[in-house]
Formats: structure tokens, C-alpha cells, sequence
């Protein structure tokens, strides 16, 4: 009873009405045939690069340059000749990236969190911010959570953050029902304290980090705590790795809905009700990139995103710095939205053997997921001939242990790899959070 209260009274505040608006659009057009999406998708297109030719400076100067007017945008074949637009890009013109229509006071100034490098800010309007939530939620009702209903956050914060919220942050928390879980506070004793409330408050879903939810499901399993049962668990911003979600679905009882989304652009693929990774092709237009060009499903390259609902400072052919695969066809739940066969990761996540092959960061996951002893790893490539390991251990290893380790390692990356195996009290997290279990100096050929 209290969610439908709540999203009626939602109407009425700040974004209500639009976020519904637009939450009623998008599940319509989530069941559109291929030729109806796509058509929406270069309507859409059209529109985009007609508005950054006209207001923004920086895509008027480019597109010209190149000799590339919006009239010449008649296909979506034809949007492959549109340039690229690099995180440098952002970081060198945002003022020029501004467009001319918008004013500047009403624009809002935000930045990534700078997990992988060096943050870039950028703009957004305010209609960004209700679009993107309809987006999200229509993502979560795919598994049966609604606006309004429980919601347990185990979520980096600094320190002090959560104790000296505001009362109107207190207030609002309260109201959405939301309850959180500082993840740069994860000790024995906050922990306990939140499975207590949570075995008797029985949140819907639980949105975290995958190396935060983990960590706290180990602490669960270890105690014997097997009673608290979303409907579903949301984790983003890390990738999730197999021995992960394996724990965190056997201590929870219920499945993992792996967000793929970004600071700049919002939310860009999900899971559904069927294990489809969907992108939602109908607010971003994701493209896979290798050597310049365009590949077909099934083959890896760099991921090249366009959000449809950012005009203040568009985002157009935004190459994010992720690898991922398209997957043939489509998925059995109905939806033509096209689905991804996976996020392999960053481009500084991306690890090469010594002969210039491509090593998946999951060998690590599974090297270490038969090591009881391995707390924590971080895997960092200087280059195609220097990697160094650092272990968190719960327990003693010897040197024949990390002689195997080293072995191991060597065998999928070549004898000539100097393997250097240190081990750490602890791995320190990213400014945002964030837990980075590969590292890597080595560039992709095809980028």
C-alpha cells in the first residue's frame, strides 16, 4: 500500500509528473520491433546532431571540419561517420561543449569519480536527472520492484558523511524507504547492526557494490544468517566476478542484476526477468568499436555510447573507455532491445600475455576462487612483460603456495613475465569507493 501512496505523492514534487511521463513512454517502446526501434533511434539521432550543430560550439567546429552536415545523417549507417568524442575531449573544451540555448544557471555541474584516472566534470540539465530515474525504474520493475518500496544501499560515503546528514536527508531516506550501509565503514560491528535491521525490515532489493555486498555476504554466511530475502540485488560501478555472484545469490536466496551505467550518461544496460544484459537502445544508442569501425555481434571492441536525453551538453559517439561484446539475436523475454554478451572491462583493465594475446580478467577470479586463502587481490600490468600480484590473505601462506601462484600465472602469460607476488595487510579502495581488482598500462591493439 505504501509504494502506490508514495508515487502518487510523487506527482506532486519537484520532477514527479515528468519522471512518470516518461516512465510510461519507455515501457511502451520497450517492446517495439526492430524496425520501430530503430526508426526511434535515428529520429532521435537526427534530432541530436541537428541541436549540437546549431548550439554547441565545439560539434559545430568539429562536424564542419569533417565536412559533415545533420542533413547527411539520413541512416544509422550514415551515424558511423560521425567523429568520436574522447574523455580528453571533454576535459580540453567544456565550455565549448556547452550548447548556446541552455542558461547557465540552470545547468548542473558534476564530474565522474575519477576511479579509473583522473576525474572529468561536465553539464546536465535538470530534465536529465527525471528521465534517467524513469529509465531505472522501468529497469528494476523487470524483476518486480517498484518506486517506493524497500530499499537497502550498502554504498561508499565518506566517513562522516552518513551520521551528519542534514534532517531533511534523514527525512527524505525515510520517506523513500531507503536504508544504508556506509561501505568505507564495513566493520564486524556495523555490519551486525544492519543484518539485525534488515532480517526484520525485509528491504525488496539491495543496491551495492559488488565487492561491498560480498564482503558482507561472507560476513552473513559466516554467522549463519540466512534470513534476509530480497527479490533481487542490484550491484554496479565494479565488475562483478562469477565467485561473486555465486556467494552473494546463495546467501541471499535470489539473483543479481549486474548495472552497467556511467556518471556522464546514466544507466545504458541491465538484466531482465530472462538474464538478457539489455541496453536501453531507446534513451542510448550503443555502438561496439574496434580499429575505427563498427563490429558486428560477437566480436570485442571498445564501447561508443550516445544518450539521447542530454542536450545541455551532449553526449555524442562518447567513447567511455569499457570493453564489451555484443550478443547475436535476441532475448527470449520479448524485448527487441539488444543485449550484451558481456562487459569485459576498462581499457586500463585489460590484460595481454607476453605474445599479445588477450587474457580475460576473469582468469584471475577463477586462479584465486579455489584459494580459500585470498581475501582480496589486485592484479596490476606495467606492460606485456611485468605483472605484479598483491594478496590480502586470511591465513599464512608458504613459498611453495605462491611458487604455484607464479606458475599459474606464467602459464597463461608466458615464461618470459616477471610475476611479482606481494602480500598486503590491505588493498586500499578508489576515492569513490570503489574496489579495483585489475590495473593495467598495456593499451589494446584495435583501440
Amino acid at each position: 500500500m505504501y509504494p502506490a501512496i508514495y508515487r502518487t505523492m510523487r506527482l506532486f514534487l519537484p520532477g514527479g509528473l515528468e519522471t512518470r511521463r516518461h516512465l510510461r513512454e519507455l515501457e511502451r517502446t520497450q517492446w517495439l520491433s526492430e524496425d520501430e526501434l530503430q526508426a526511434l533511434q535515428l529520429a532521435k539521432i537526427q534530432r541530436l546532431v541537428k541541436h549540437a550543430y546549431e548550439y554547441v560550439p565545439f560539434y559545430r567546429e568539429r562536424y564542419q571540419r569533417a565536412g559533415i552536415h545533420p542533413e547527411d545523417i539520413r541512416s544509422l549507417e550514415d551515424f558511423q561517420s560521425v567523429p568520436f568524442l574522447t574523455r580528453e575531449d571533454v576535459k580540453n573544451n567544456l565550455e565549448a561543449l556547452i550548447a548556446g540555448n541552455f542558461p547557465r544557471h540552470e545547468l548542473q555541474k558534476t564530474e565522474t569519480g575519477g576511479s579509473t584516472g583522473e576525474p572529468i566534470q561536465f553539464f546536465v540539465e535538470g530534465s536529465f536527472w527525471w528521465q534517467n530515474a524513469a529509465n531505472v525504474f522501468r529497469l528494476r520493475s523487470w524483476h518486480g520492484v517498484r518506486e517506493g518500496e524497500k530499499s537497502a544501499w550498502i554504498w561508499p560515503a565518506d566517513p562522516e558523511e552518513m551520521p551528519d546528514w542534514s534532517w531533511r536527508r534523514r527525512l527524505e531516506t525515510q520517506v523513500r524507504q531507503e536504508r544504508y550501509l556506509n561501505a568505507f565503514n564495513l566493520t564486524e560491528e556495523t555490519m551486525r547492526d544492519f543484518a539485525n535491521m534488515l532480517v526484520h525490515w525485509q528491504p525488496a532489493m539491495i543496491k551495492s557494490l559488488p565487492s561491498a555486498v560480498s564482503f558482507f555476504a561472507r560476513y552473513l554466511k559466516e554467522w549463519g544468517i540466512t534470513n534476509i530475502r530480497p527479490r533481487f540485488i542490484e550491484v554496479t560501478s565494479e565488475k562483478l566476478s562469477p565467485p561473486q555472484r555465486e556467494l552473494v545469490e546463495e546467501v541471499f536466496g535470489c539473483k543479481v542484476a549486474d548495472k552497467y551505467s556511467s556518471r556522464e550518461v546514466g544507466a545504458i544496460a541491465y538484466p531482465c526477468e530472462m538474464g538478457g544484459f539489455h541496453v536501453s537502445a531507446d534513451v542510448r544508442y550503443l555502438e561496439i568499436v574496434a580499429n575505427g569501425k563498427v563490429v558486428p555481434p560477437g566480436q570485442m571492441g571498445e564501447v561508443v555510447v550516445t544518450s539521447f536525453n542530454q542536450f545541455a551538453m551532449p553526449f555524442i559517439r562518447y567513447k567511455k573507455g569499457d570493453m564489451a561484446v555484443y550478443e547475436p539475436g535476441y532475448c527470449s523475454c520479448g524485448r527487441h532491445l539488444p543485449c550484451l554478451k558481456e562487459v569485459v572491462g576498462r581499457t586500463n583493465e585489460f590484460l595481454v600475455s607476453a605474445d599479445g594475446k588477450f587474457v580475460h580478467s576473469l582468469f584471475f577470479a577463477h586462479l584465486f576462487r579455489v584459494k580459500p586463502e585470498v581475501e582480496h587481490y589486485q592484479v596490476h600490468q606495467l606492460d606485456r612483460e611485468h605483472l605484479d600480484i598483491r594478496l590480502v590473505c586470511n591465513q599464512p601462506v608458504d613459498s611453495a603456495w605462491l611458487d604455484n601462484i607464479r606458475a599459474e600465472t606464467q602459464s597463461r602469460f608466458g615464461q618470459v613475465t616477471q610475476v611479482s607476488i606481494q602480500l598486503v595487510d590491505r588493498i586500499e579502495l578508489t576515492p569513490a569507493g570503489k574496489y579495483r581488482q585489475i590495473i593495467s598500462e598495456v593499451r589494446p591493439d584495435f583501440i
